[in-house]
């Protein structure tokens, strides 16, 4: 009875431990701790294929010329082609800037045509981290074509390298 009794406490220590240990491994994968989205939650804004241009001159001239903003170092997390959800996704980060308030732009390029989406950047632990972005397929055209993601913000902007994606 009692050899019956410690096997039965064993595993049952054995399988909290287990437990605790797969779960703990979560933190490792979402690491933006101070956002209330889930990872599942959209981070972009919807598509267009063509951006809407943006007036940045001003009405009245300013007493200082504004100071230069800083080159962005733009990385690639993840990135690819998720042919059954229809879309082109990428994750990115800035390996040189800790900020919050930056915006992140997946843009494809591939037989003349150009789209893009735009979302959210965050300040994570040691870099700033793009919320993932996922571009619609719908309208590309098939074939072998071009991701970028460029970042900018107040005091930074910059552009990844090219990465190739092909559209089945």
């Amino acid at each position: 009875m009692k050899l019956k009794t410690i096997r039965s406490a064993v595993s049952t220590a054995a399988a909290a431990s287990l437990l605790a240990i797969s779960l703990g491994g979560c933190a490792l994968l979402y690491p933006n701790w101070e956002t209330t989205a889930n990872p599942s939650d959209p981070a972009t804004a919807p598509s267009s294929s063509s951006p809407a241009p943006v007036d940045t001159a001003s009405a009245t001239p300013s007493a200082s010329p504004s100071a230069a903003k800083a080159k962005a170092q733009i990385t690639f997390v993840d990135s690819g082609v998720d042919a059954a959800a229809g879309v082109i996704y990428a994750v990115a980060s800035v390996s040189n800037v800790v900020e919050d308030g930056g915006l992140c732009t997946l843009t494809f390029i591939g037989a003349g045509k150009t789209k893009t989406v735009t979302g959210k950047a965050e300040a994570n632990v040691t870099t700033t981290q793009c919320h993932p972005l996922e571009l619609a397929m719908a309208g590309l055209p098939k074939g072998a074509g071009l991701i970028t993601v460029t970042y900018d913000s107040p005091t930074h902007a910059g552009t990844s390298t090219a990465v190739g994606v092909v559209i089945p």
